[in-house]
């Protein structure tokens, strides 16, 4: 499946778990806030679509230019 992949539909891009707990310690450490405690974008502040509780298939709204992650 995705392992760990979260999906931000306003921002149209995906996010690795790991990526995205480096993110929320960075952000933690320099503005005393982190979105690791409500799982939303660090970008845009929506909240993510966990790919691996999507149904199967359910992952094609995902662009392939951003099936990628980071």
């Amino acid at each position: 499946m995705h392992s760990n992949v979260y999906y931000c539909p306003k921002c149209d891009r995906t996010i690795s778990r790991e990526r995205l707990l480096g993110i929320c310690t960075e952000l933690e450490s320099k503005f005393g806030k982190s979105p690791a405690t409500t799982l939303c974008c660090p970008v845009c502040d929506t909240e993510f679509i966990d790919l691996d509780r999507v149904s199967s298939g359910g992952e094609k709204h995902v662009g392939d230019t951003r099936k990628r992650t980071d």
